[in-house]
């Protein structure tokens, strides 16, 4: 008996520290079906936001947009200057985010702090990303993986790309403490 693998990719709690989700006037999407938004961040058991400061650039807009299954980011901001999302309530968890590469496909990749100055208290400071709709499985490659059917971005069943089509993982050689 064989079971389909579906993965929490962190630990940490059901949800999983360094999950995503775009909100807009404080309603979010689980099934990741916005491509723009206020960028919230599941980290230290709660939900917060990341702080646009003077290391937030491209690069890490491109990482958010690829943790949630885009190609790349269109656009990005603070809720200071794109008002269009409203604003949210969360407390500020992370700032000085720093992605050496915009090929990272995760956001924990780059380096973060979670002591920030005070200018990030203001809720004008929170991170606003504008993805392009095209989603990064829409032209994969061999051996290319892919969490679908999970509420945020590190949670779901994990497929691959194999012999031009996608396919499920089988789980007879996992015990409960592999992640990706």
């Amino acid at each position: 008996f064989l079971s389909i693998l579906y993965i929490i990719s962190q630990t940490e709690a059901a949800t999983g520290r360094g999950a995503l989700r775009l909100v807009r006037n404080n309603y979010y999407s689980t099934v990741q079906a916005w491509n723009s938004g206020i960028v919230e961040i599941y980290y230290g058991s709660t939900w917060g936001n990341i702080c646009d400061d003077a290391f937030f650039a491209f690069d890490e807009a491109d990482v958010i947009c690829h943790q949630l299954g885009y190609t790349a980011a269109s656009t990005y901001g603070n809720t200071g200057t794109i008002t269009s999302y409203g604003t949210d309530l969360n407390s500020m968890l992370i700032e000085d985010v720093s992605c050496s590469s915009s090929d990272y496909l995760v956001l924990l990749q780059c380096s973060v702090t979670t002591q920030y100055s005070s200018f990030c208290n203001d809720h004008s400071r929170d991170v606003v990303v504008s993805c392009y709709s095209t989603r990064i499985w829409d032209s994969p490659t061999s051996g290319q993986i892919r969490l679908t059917g999970g509420n945020f971005s590190n949670q779901g069943l994990l497929e691959i790309y194999c012999n031009g089509e996608w396919g499920t993982v089988c789980d007879d050689t996992f015990f409960g403490t592999e992640e990706i």
